[in-house]
């Protein structure tokens, strides 16, 4: 009979240390998708404008970040976006912000904010555009963005 108690115990054994393992190592899978993949990302904005940049060091900085976008929500919208270019953003946590401002002549300009979130090798977030014509009111508009690692 004790015989018997000892091979059943031993038999369980291995299944047990087998799911400790799996357990112990859930955190760490988990951790690994999420983490940031440096590479040159590329997408699109709202109804298709593009956006590129590269992620580096470890998934820390946002460099080259060019986004085009043209705020429909003024008079006299033209046919091609304007790109914008960004300085070098950091990453904290997964997420990074920046601004950048392009004037157009003396009487037109347009602030672009952008807010995102990388995670494995998708990013995603917001633009925000706020255009400013001097005979007319500022208007500001938000549209979406997804880019992936190429």
């Amino acid at each position: 009979m004790l015989a018997r108690i000892l091979t059943m115990r031993s038999a369980r054994l291995p299944a047990l240390f087998a799911a400790l393992l799996v357990l112990a190592g859930a955190p760490v899978l988990a951790m690994a998708a999420g983490s940031v993949r440096d590479g040159h990302y590329a997408g699109f904005v709202g109804p298709g404008y593009p956006i590129s940049f590269q992620v580096t060091s470890n998934g820390t900085i946002v460099k080259s970040l060019v986004v085009g976008f043209e705020a429909t929500c003024s008079p006299g919208a033209g046919n091609t976006a304007p790109l914008f270019h960004f300085k070098t953003l950091e990453v904290k946590d997964g997420k990074f912000s920046g601004a950048s401002t392009d004037h157009f002549g003396k009487t037109v300009s347009d602030a672009l904010r952008i807010s995102g979130s990388l995670s494995g090798a998708k990013a995603t977030g917001k633009v925000t555009d706020t255009s400013n014509i001097k005979s007319l009111p500022s208007c500001t508009q938000s549209e979406p963005f997804t880019a992936k690692v190429k």
